[in-house]
């Protein structure tokens, strides 16, 4: 734990984003709400929920709400809510999932951290599993450039360091950068709609010259959510596979790049070949979609088949 008389209160915007989750926004806020050593804004996007935002939206006084009427994704909510927070003046921003739950100290000791230490441009916590406490879903970890894949080195909160431990690359599932920091590396691209856009942002961070640290100390509980439909879904299948294939070409060197296409064209070979076996050969299209819209340079588009009647085009 952090000696709190040695930390000021830290100026800090959440960013938040919903959709068709209101009591896990609700649960996700209120942990936030009983933070220690913060000044907290926190920036609150719905994605055009079909239902009724709920009372305790308007009632929190640190809560700056706008709704989308339509469903904007992921990376314009963030970019929508760092605008809102930036209005305030915040020195820090934390891009959060709102299926999470966050540590009481866990904002302070993140902020403390990047506050002390100019050459770092990210701070993540350790991120266990909110129904398996004591269970790594993600902590950071090495990045395999020629895969695009993102290899954890912690299982269990018992095997993490006592100390911060530089990572190459980190989930978006909770990110705390200064603002600064964050609009400098271009926030958020907001074709992507979803997944990537951490890896992506990592990379322009480090292009900044800025390291990314693992925190162990601070602690979010993830409830990993199922809102797009899971990791079978035609919804995370198309987005995994284009924004992967997109991603890489924007940052990975040359002959890397060149290795990664080997992978990604095999593996996609592959699972033309297992879906259809696992029963669930709907996957091909979408996989190949993305692989067509990836190869095209195509972020922008937004496949109508992926969303439902109640979701906008």
């Amino acid at each position: 734990m952090t000696d709190k008389e040695t930390i000021t209160d830290f100026s800090i915007g959440v960013l938040l984003v919903n959709y068709n989750q209101w009591e896990l926004t609700r649960k996700c806020v209120s942990s936030l709400l009983v933070s220690n050593g913060v000044n907290l804004i926190i920036g609150l996007i719905d994605n055009n929920t079909a239902e009724p935002t709920p009372p305790w939206v308007k009632d929190t006084p640190q809560i700056r709400f706008y709704k989308n009427n339509t469903n904007a994704g992921l990376t314009a909510g963030n970019n929508k809510a760092f605008q809102m927070v930036s209005e305030e003046g915040v020195d820090y921003v934390m891009i959060l999932n709102n299926d999470t739950e966050v540590y009481p100290d866990t904002l302070a000791l993140l902020a403390d951290y990047l506050e002390t230490h100019p050459g770092t441009g990210i701070t993540v916590p350790a991120i266990p599993y909110a129904e398996k406490p004591d269970k790594i879903w993600s902590a950071g970890g090495r990045y395999s450039n020629w895969r695009m894949y993102l290899e954890q080195e912690y299982k269990t909160v018992s095997d993490l360091p006592g100390h911060p431990v530089e990572m190459d690359q980190v989930t978006g599932c909770a990110i705390m950068m200064r603002s600064d920091d964050y609009r400098k590396a271009g926030m958020q691209d907001p074709d992507l709609f979803v997944y990537y856009e951490d890896t992506d942002l990592c990379f322009r961070v480090k292009k900044l010259g800025l390291n990314i640290q693992l925190i162990p100390k601070a602690i979010v509980l993830h409830h990993v959510s199922v809102s797009v439909g899971g990791i079978y879904s035609p919804f995370a299948i198309y987005f995994t596979h284009r924004n992967r294939y997109i991603i890489a070409s924007r940052h990975l060197p040359r002959l890397t790049f060149s290795v990664f296409c080997l992978y990604y064209f095999t593996t996609t070979l592959l699972k033309t070949v297992i879906y259809p076996l696992k029963g669930c050969g709907n996957l091909v299209f979408w996989m190949w979609l993305g692989l067509v819209h990836g190869l095209r340079n195509h972020p922008d588009l937004r496949p109508e088949g992926l969303f439902s009647a109640k979701e906008s085009k």
